[in-house]
Protein backbone atom coordinates (compact mmCIF):
# COMPACT_ATOMS: atom_id res chain seq x y z
CA UNK A 1 0.00 0.00 0.00
CA UNK A 2 1.29 3.44 -0.85
CA UNK A 3 1.82 6.38 1.51
CA UNK A 4 -1.44 8.05 0.44
CA UNK A 5 -3.40 4.90 1.23
CA UNK A 6 -1.72 4.55 4.64
CA UNK A 7 -2.46 8.16 5.55
CA UNK A 8 -6.09 7.69 4.49
CA UNK A 9 -6.39 4.53 6.62
CA UNK A 10 -4.94 6.34 9.66
CA UNK A 11 -7.36 9.24 9.23
CA UNK A 12 -10.33 6.85 8.88
CA UNK A 13 -9.12 4.97 12.00
CA UNK A 14 -9.00 8.20 14.03
CA UNK A 15 -12.27 9.57 12.66
CA UNK A 16 -14.16 6.35 13.39
CA UNK A 17 -12.79 6.23 16.94
CA UNK A 18 -13.70 9.86 17.60
CA UNK A 19 -17.21 9.30 16.22
CA UNK A 20 -17.67 6.20 18.40
CA UNK A 21 -16.41 7.85 21.55
CA UNK A 22 -18.01 11.27 21.28
CA UNK A 23 -21.11 10.80 19.09
CA UNK A 24 -22.28 7.21 19.45
CA UNK A 25 -21.47 6.56 23.10
CA UNK A 26 -24.94 6.91 24.54
CA UNK A 27 -26.95 6.31 21.40
CA UNK A 28 -29.05 3.21 21.20
CA UNK A 29 -32.39 2.33 19.69
CA UNK A 30 -34.73 1.38 22.51
CA UNK A 31 -31.79 0.33 24.65
CA UNK A 32 -31.53 -2.82 22.51
CA UNK A 33 -29.74 -1.87 19.26
CA UNK A 34 -26.34 -0.23 19.45
CA UNK A 35 -24.04 0.90 16.67
CA UNK A 36 -20.41 -0.01 17.20
CA UNK A 37 -18.88 1.89 14.32
CA UNK A 38 -15.38 1.14 15.55
CA UNK A 39 -15.73 -2.41 14.19
CA UNK A 40 -15.40 -0.71 10.79
CA UNK A 41 -11.66 -0.45 11.51
CA UNK A 42 -11.23 -4.23 11.39
CA UNK A 43 -13.92 -4.96 8.81
CA UNK A 44 -12.56 -2.48 6.24
CA UNK A 45 -8.84 -3.05 6.82
CA UNK A 46 -7.03 -4.04 3.61
CA UNK A 47 -7.28 -7.77 2.94
CA UNK A 48 -3.58 -8.49 3.30
CA UNK A 49 -3.06 -6.45 6.48
CA UNK A 50 -0.60 -8.14 8.80
CA UNK A 51 -2.60 -10.02 11.44
CA UNK A 52 -0.32 -8.95 14.31
CA UNK A 53 -0.56 -5.29 13.31
CA UNK A 54 -4.35 -5.50 13.03
CA UNK A 55 -4.64 -7.22 16.42
CA UNK A 56 -2.44 -4.53 17.98
CA UNK A 57 -4.41 -1.66 16.40
CA UNK A 58 -7.65 -3.39 17.43
CA UNK A 59 -6.43 -3.60 21.00
CA UNK A 60 -5.59 0.11 21.02
CA UNK A 61 -8.97 1.05 19.54
CA UNK A 62 -10.87 -1.26 21.88
CA UNK A 63 -8.92 -0.08 24.90
CA UNK A 64 -9.68 3.54 24.02
CA UNK A 65 -13.40 2.78 23.67
CA UNK A 66 -13.30 0.84 26.96
CA UNK A 67 -11.61 3.76 28.68
CA UNK A 68 -14.36 6.17 27.63
CA UNK A 69 -17.22 3.67 28.12
CA UNK A 70 -15.82 2.34 31.44
CA UNK A 71 -16.30 -1.25 30.27
CA UNK A 72 -13.12 -2.89 31.59
CA UNK A 73 -11.81 -4.55 28.44
CA UNK A 74 -15.03 -5.83 26.84
CA UNK A 75 -14.63 -3.78 23.67
CA UNK A 76 -10.90 -4.47 23.43
CA UNK A 77 -11.43 -8.22 23.77
CA UNK A 78 -14.29 -8.31 21.26
CA UNK A 79 -12.41 -6.26 18.68
CA UNK A 80 -9.16 -8.18 19.10
CA UNK A 81 -11.08 -11.44 18.66
CA UNK A 82 -12.58 -10.44 15.30
CA UNK A 83 -9.20 -9.07 14.18
CA UNK A 84 -7.62 -12.42 15.05
CA UNK A 85 -10.39 -14.48 13.39
CA UNK A 86 -10.53 -12.29 10.26
CA UNK A 87 -8.08 -14.39 8.18
CA UNK A 88 -10.08 -17.53 9.00
CA UNK A 89 -13.29 -15.83 7.89
CA UNK A 90 -11.56 -14.72 4.69
CA UNK A 91 -10.49 -18.32 4.11
CA UNK A 92 -14.07 -19.48 4.65
CA UNK A 93 -15.39 -16.95 2.14
CA UNK A 94 -12.57 -17.08 -0.42
CA UNK A 95 -13.85 -16.63 -3.97
CA UNK A 96 -13.01 -19.35 -6.51
CA UNK A 97 -10.17 -17.30 -8.01
CA UNK A 98 -8.84 -16.12 -4.63
CA UNK A 99 -8.13 -12.57 -3.57
CA UNK A 100 -6.22 -10.12 -5.70
CA UNK A 101 -3.45 -8.30 -3.86
CA UNK A 102 -5.14 -5.01 -4.78
CA UNK A 103 -8.57 -6.20 -3.62
CA UNK A 104 -10.36 -4.03 -1.11
CA UNK A 105 -13.05 -4.99 1.32
CA UNK A 106 -15.89 -3.19 -0.40
CA UNK A 107 -19.32 -3.87 -1.77
CA UNK A 108 -18.32 -2.61 -5.20
CA UNK A 109 -15.32 -4.86 -5.51
CA UNK A 110 -16.49 -8.00 -3.72
CA UNK A 111 -20.25 -8.03 -4.55
CA UNK A 112 -23.21 -8.65 -2.25
CA UNK A 113 -22.64 -12.40 -2.14
CA UNK A 114 -19.31 -11.92 -0.41
CA UNK A 115 -19.74 -8.61 1.43
CA UNK A 116 -22.99 -9.38 3.29
CA UNK A 117 -21.86 -12.70 4.82
CA UNK A 118 -18.44 -11.25 5.69
CA UNK A 119 -19.80 -8.19 7.52
CA UNK A 120 -22.61 -10.20 9.13
CA UNK A 121 -20.22 -12.82 10.51
CA UNK A 122 -17.76 -10.22 11.81
CA UNK A 123 -20.48 -8.15 13.50
CA UNK A 124 -22.24 -11.22 14.90
CA UNK A 125 -19.05 -12.53 16.51
CA UNK A 126 -18.15 -9.12 17.94
CA UNK A 127 -21.61 -8.43 19.31
CA UNK A 128 -22.05 -11.97 20.68
CA UNK A 129 -18.87 -11.78 22.71
CA UNK A 130 -19.53 -8.22 23.83
CA UNK A 131 -23.13 -8.65 24.99
CA UNK A 132 -22.76 -12.11 26.51
CA UNK A 133 -19.71 -11.02 28.52
CA UNK A 134 -21.47 -7.79 29.46
CA UNK A 135 -24.50 -9.60 30.90
CA UNK A 136 -22.59 -12.61 32.28
CA UNK A 137 -25.85 -13.91 33.69
CA UNK A 138 -27.83 -16.81 32.23
CA UNK A 139 -31.10 -15.13 33.14
CA UNK A 140 -30.20 -12.26 30.77
CA UNK A 141 -29.46 -14.55 27.82
CA UNK A 142 -32.71 -13.65 26.03
CA UNK A 143 -31.99 -9.93 26.32
CA UNK A 144 -28.40 -10.49 25.18
CA UNK A 145 -29.57 -12.44 22.12
CA UNK A 146 -32.00 -9.65 21.24
CA UNK A 147 -29.22 -7.06 21.57
CA UNK A 148 -26.91 -9.21 19.43
CA UNK A 149 -29.48 -9.59 16.67
CA UNK A 150 -30.65 -5.96 16.61
CA UNK A 151 -27.14 -4.49 16.90
CA UNK A 152 -25.83 -6.77 14.15
CA UNK A 153 -28.72 -5.72 11.93
CA UNK A 154 -28.15 -2.03 12.70
CA UNK A 155 -24.42 -2.37 12.00
CA UNK A 156 -25.05 -4.23 8.76
CA UNK A 157 -27.51 -1.60 7.51
CA UNK A 158 -25.12 1.20 8.51
CA UNK A 159 -22.13 -0.40 6.79
CA UNK A 160 -24.21 -1.07 3.67
CA UNK A 161 -25.27 2.59 3.58
CA UNK A 162 -21.65 3.68 3.99
CA UNK A 163 -20.68 1.40 1.10
CA UNK A 164 -23.52 2.53 -1.14
CA UNK A 165 -22.65 6.21 -0.65
CA UNK A 166 -18.89 5.72 -0.70
CA UNK A 167 -17.05 7.40 -3.57
CA UNK A 168 -14.20 4.90 -3.50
Amino acid sequence: MDLKGNIKNILVYLLVLLAQIFLLRDLGIGGKAFLFLYTYIVIKAPIFTNRNLLVFLSFLAGWLVDWFYDTHGLHAFSLVLIAYLRPLIFKMLTPANGYDERSKVSLREMTWLWYLPYVSIMLFIHHSVLFILEAFDPSLLGLSLLKIFLSTLLGLVTFLLIELFSTE
